[in-house]
């Protein structure tokens, strides 16, 4: 059944993610060739910053779209009368809210995938892949000289991948559990969302705070100092990449209980 509701949740945010996607990598396409024949002086200087232009706007629609997207379908799908036939599904609320996170957290990632790909494409009409090849080799070659292993940045790559993906699933179940909190009001339930979010933020500001003047941060600022070597400083970045994920996944699981607790105990959809 779980399944069903992802392939539910995609279905639905396919609708809005998609045809931004095919926009914005068509427009880094005709941009690719509208910029560089501007400064071979060989195309329209209008036509390329008109080109640019829509490319600029339609990165940062998509950008709002995702986020909107997603948080309409959690609000509307469990907080509003569609939450009538939702809770009648034989699952748990749970289910429901992982769903709906799973789904929104692949297609934010996916999003800022696109958003890597638009300089991809534009960009590679700037060097040959032969350049492109060789820095890489030669990059390569500097880094095992330093000590840095093919493995070791497979770690560093992995770990980041694996941090980027949970710290935004953290951030999207901190906004979940924002707008449970709000849900509690009886009136200006978005507004209460918004104090709830803040609130939210200003108390692990203040934990943050505390944790900061503990020995451990102690150490770990000891251990920065200490760093001499290549192979230090990539056992720094795999470490603060564990602590991303490790602070990530934590949070995410209190957002989501949070999240859980009021769906089950004090959901009201009047």
């Amino acid at each position: 059944m779980f399944g069903k509701l992802c392939k539910l949740e995609g279905r639905y945010l396919i609708r809005f993610f998609g045809p931004m996607w095919a926009l914005v990598l068509v427009l880094s396409v005709i941009n690719r060739y509208t910029f560089w024949s501007m400064e071979n002086e060989s195309g329209s200087d209008l036509l390329g910053a008109l080109m640019l232009f829509a490319l600029v706007m339609a990165a940062c629609a998509m950008c709002v779209v995702a986020l909107v997207a997603v948080l309409q379908r959690f609000y509307n799908g469990l907080l509003k009368d569609e939450g009538y036939l939702m809770f009648t599904l034989p699952v748990k609320s749970g289910a429901l809210i992982n769903a709906k996170g799973l789904m929104a957290t692949l297609f934010i990632v996916v999003t800022g995938i696109v958003g890597v790909l638009i300089s991809v494409i534009i960009g590679s009409k700037a060097f040959l892949w032969s350049d492109i090849t060789a820095g890489f080799r030669e990059f390569l070659r500097y880094t095992r000289e330093a000590g840095i292993s093919g493995f070791d940045w497979t770690m560093i790559l992995l770990w980041g991948i694996i941090a980027v993906v949970v710290t935004t699933a953290s951030g999207l179940y901190h906004i979940y559990a924002s707008i449970a909190l709000g849900h509690l009001a009886k009136k200006h339930r978005i507004g209460w969302a918004v104090v709830a979010y803040l609130g939210i933020n200003f108390a692990l500001s203040a934990i943050m705070g505390v944790l900061g003047n503990t020995r451990v941060l102690n150490h770990l600022v000891r251990w920065l100092e200490d760093i001499t070597s290549a192979a230090d400083g990539v056992r720094m970045v795999v470490f603060l990449e564990l602590g991303y994920v490790a602070l990530g996944a934590v949070l995410t699981v209190v957002f989501f209980f949070i999240t859980r607790q009021i769906l089950e105990k004090r959901l009201n959809l009047e």
